[in-house]
């Protein structure tokens, strides 16, 4: 299976990689192509899985411009999430088949404060405010803020093949999909 990720950061591949093991899928290669989201660099609600379909968009002409063939184009997301008064770190991917079927997955949503919510809405990082506290570089291609916040029980990687395996599920299982449809 030929995948092409939009997006040159090894946190967003790992993820695609820890996603196939958990489906079994064994038999794969993913080049990675840098592309642009076109959203803000910390987006927020539906701007999240816009970023990821609009990965996906640049792929497509780039692929079809490049001539390169692919299985599967792959594309992830993360941003911040309000529903309610509520507030969470949220990934979404978004997966895209040769024969032009589209397949949307979303990871778990990990609460945040509004104070944490607002930060970000104000166009801060707390991945800045996180590698103040633990003195290191990098931490949005490492752990991520997920990571931090969940004391290294979901690293960034991890947290996002949740997203891609939703959606590679939905796409391993359209029968499934399709066979319930037809009974309601």
């Amino acid at each position: 299976m030929d995948i092409v990720l939009g997006s040159k950061n090894d946190s967003k591949k790992r993820s695609i990689e820890i996603a196939l093991t958990e489906l079994g899928i064994t038999d794969y290669t993913i080049s990675c192509i840098d592309v642009p989201s076109r959203v803000s660099s910390k987006p927020i609600n539906e701007e999240i899985l816009l970023g990821a379909q609009n990965r996906n968009i640049a792929l497509i002409n780039y692929c079809q411009k490049q001539q390169i063939d692919y299985d599967l184009l792959i594309s992830i997301e993360g941003g911040y999430e309000q529903i309610e008064d509520k507030y969470f770190i949220v990934t979404y991917a978004d997966v895209f088949t040769k024969d032009w079927q589209r397949y949307t997955g979303k990871s778990k949503g990990l609460p945040i404060s509004k104070k944490m919510f607002e930060w970000v809405q104000n166009g801060k990082s707390l991945n800045a405010v996180i590698e103040s506290i633990i003195s290191t570089n990098g931490n949005k291609t490492k752990s991520g803020i997920t990571g931090y916040l969940s004391n290294g029980r979901y690293s960034r990687d991890e947290f996002d093949a949740d997203a891609v395996m939703m959606a590679l599920t939905s796409m391993k299982n359209n029968e499934l999909y399709l066979k319930l449809e037809e009974k309601i």
